[in-house]
């Protein structure tokens, strides 16, 4: 009995704490800020691998594909953020569709992130409720499912 009262009140004490206004600003911010430098970080040689400042390749071949023959839902999704942030968007595309997606989404996240701090406002540019779950969908579905189920049929668009 006494564990779960002592349970309860950490809950209540977590649940209580208001955090600053500035933190989740600053979370959209800095994370798409570490993606674009992180992407830009690699190097793409080929379209198969990218590579590290000292020429170290990044990454092994897919396990799915290593172990299973068919490729993991994400195949292409490295290589796709590394040709966005360089903004060759069609490259990018054809090696995830769901890649590029979420990559302009976070930098989207970014710049929303920044204008809150420079307005020193938590609720600036805050994007419609119908828009967000609408792009959720079509993120989900449309450029990260179906392509993957694609791929899974053998239609593989990602560039040899």
């Amino acid at each position: 009995m006494s564990t779960n009262n002592t349970l309860n009140r950490w809950l209540t004490r977590i649940a209580n704490v208001q955090l600053r206004w500035w933190i989740w600003p600053m979370v959209l911010f800095l994370g798409g800020a570490l993606a674009l430098a992180s992407s830009l970080l690699l190097h793409p040689e080929g379209h198969e691998f990218v590579y590290l400042p000292n020429g170290t390749q990044f990454g092994e071949t897919c396990a799915s594909i290593t172990i299973a023959g068919f490729p993991c839902p994400q195949c292409g999704m490295t290589r796709s953020w590394v040709y966005a942030a360089r903004g060759q968007l069609i490259t990018s595309f054809l090696h995830s569709p769901g890649g590029l997606g979420l990559f302009l989404w976070t930098q989207v996240g970014a710049v929303i992130g920044a204008a809150r701090l420079l307005k020193r406002d938590p609720a600036a540019w805050t994007p419609p409720t119908g828009l967000l779950l609408g792009w959720i969908g079509v993120w989900l579905v449309l450029l990260y499912a179906l392509p993957w189920i694609a791929r899974l049929f053998g239609i593989n668009p990602l560039p040899s």
